[in-house]
């Protein structure tokens, strides 16, 4: 059995879900999913992000505590000694690209962030199926049918936290507007009529500071949940994304074989080593400065 640990919000999630389901294929293993974390998380005042994956079709199952606790703790009061003294201590995160993890098998317990395309780009497939939408409403489906056949391109900006807390900017930085500016231009060199779809949490903000050569669809504030978000983001035709996993997955979901995406980078001032990690090769990198 394999259970992974999930912790963050939806693109997170997605990341952590994407390494279980590759593990599981390879090895003909069952896998589940640990979400006691994310309760935890509101309990002790940490930014509470809710159980995201339901929204989609995916059937893996929730594991048991006494699942979790076997794998998780197999030898007991030394296996939390352990992982406190690796997670405090060593800061092992496991952030980004780790081939050896591809190799474990049997009884697993997995517990990280595993940020990289590197280690489930070959069932594509799967995911695409897996990370589908099952009830979308009448309002994002009526937007999906508006941005199908045009040349659209959903731009998403990231503000929030990462510019409101000193600690979070200084760990992920923050997209400048003339990072955004030399991204719609190189958008607006490739893509003939482009139509500008604007995602983000504070839309206001962005519609007014962007310089879009034309008026943006503003999409997010119509009360759409995330799931509708990430699917209204896959159904453009190319993008420019933030340092957010959140359009990562827009971005990556997209299925135009010919779609140019702008990503920034550094993707983590933290992690520098994760830009090549998370971006794959053929989008185009931009100083996100």
């Amino acid at each position: 059995m394999i259970i992974i640990n999930l912790k963050g919000g939806l693109g997170n999630q997605f990341f952590q879900y994407a390494l279980g389901r590759k593990l599981a294929l390879t090895h003909s293993q069952q896998l589940k999913l640990d979400i006691d974390g994310l309760d935890r998380a509101n309990k002790v005042g940490d930014i509470y992000r809710p159980f995201a994956l339901s929204s989609f079709a995916i059937t893996t199952p929730i594991a048991a505590p006494d699942e979790v606790r076997v794998l998780k703790y197999p030898y007991f009061i030394l296996s939390k000694l352990a992982r406190r003294f690796r997670f405090k201590i060593l800061r092992q995160m496991h952030v980004g690209w780790e081939p050896e993890a591809l190799n474990l098998n049997g009884d697993i317990y997995l517990d990280g962030f595993w940020q990289s395309y590197k280690y489930f780009e070959d069932i594509r497939e799967n995911l695409l199926a897996d990370f589908t939408v099952r009830y979308p409403s009448t309002n994002a489906l009526s937007i999906q049918i508006q941005m199908q056949g045009t040349s659209a391109v959903f731009v998403h900006v990231r503000r929030g936290d990462y510019v409101s807390n000193p600690k979070v900017r200084a760990t992920q930085g923050v997209c400048s507007v003339a990072y955004y500016e030399r991204a719609i231009a190189i958008i607006s060199e490739r893509v003939s009529h482009p139509v500008w779809y604007l995602f983000s949490d504070d839309p206001e903000w962005a519609a007014a500071n962007l310089p879009f050569p034309t008026a943006p669809i503003i999409v997010s504030g119509k009360g759409l949940t995330d799931a509708e978000e990430i699917m209204l983001m896959s159904s453009a035709s190319h993008a420019i994304i933030a340092n957010s996993t959140f359009s990562w997955w827009g971005a990556w979901l997209i299925r135009n074989p010919d779609k140019t995406i702008v990503a920034p980078i550094p993707w983590s001032e933290a992690h520098p080593k994760l830009t090549n990690d998370i971006l794959p090769l053929s989008w185009i990198p931009v100083p996100k400065t």
